[in-house]
């Protein structure tokens, strides 16, 4: 998971208006750090992923700071998964999140907008 936070770290978010554009820069970070990737990766009827990277992160990219209740429903479903061993969340502003969800380890990056990064 490390590593997918390291690349996701050099984001400099400009103003977003919609999640598909953040969705496109955390991909293209992605990429330029050669993790591979599945974008919308399909864990189970109904339950997809925003990304599930090497080594089973799944990371779920949320614009805006969304709702508790909602939010831990869905990442319970991804952390079913037998595919996914780690949940990394990436909002724009912080979120708080378990240090695991069902035994799998789970963090929030948080994406600031004048100040960079921060992880949760």
């Amino acid at each position: 998971m490390e590593e997918v936070i390291s690349a996701i770290k050099m984001l400099r978010i400009p103003l977003v208006t919609d999640e598909y554009r953040l969705q496109e820069l955390v991909a293209e970070a992605l990429r330029k750090s050669g993790i591979e990737f599945v974008k919308e990766a399909k864990l189970a009827p109904y339950c997809r992923v925003d990304f599930l990277c090497r080594g089973g992160v799944a990371v779920e990219v949320k614009r805006g700071k969304p709702g508790r209740k909602i939010l831990m429903q869905q990442l319970s479903r991804y952390a079913q998964s037998p595919h996914v061993a780690s949940i990394l969340l990436v909002v724009e502003r912080t979120a708080s999140l378990p240090d695991t969800i069902l035994g799998k380890p789970c963090k929030v990056l948080a994406l600031n907008r004048l100040w960079g990064v921060a992880v949760g």
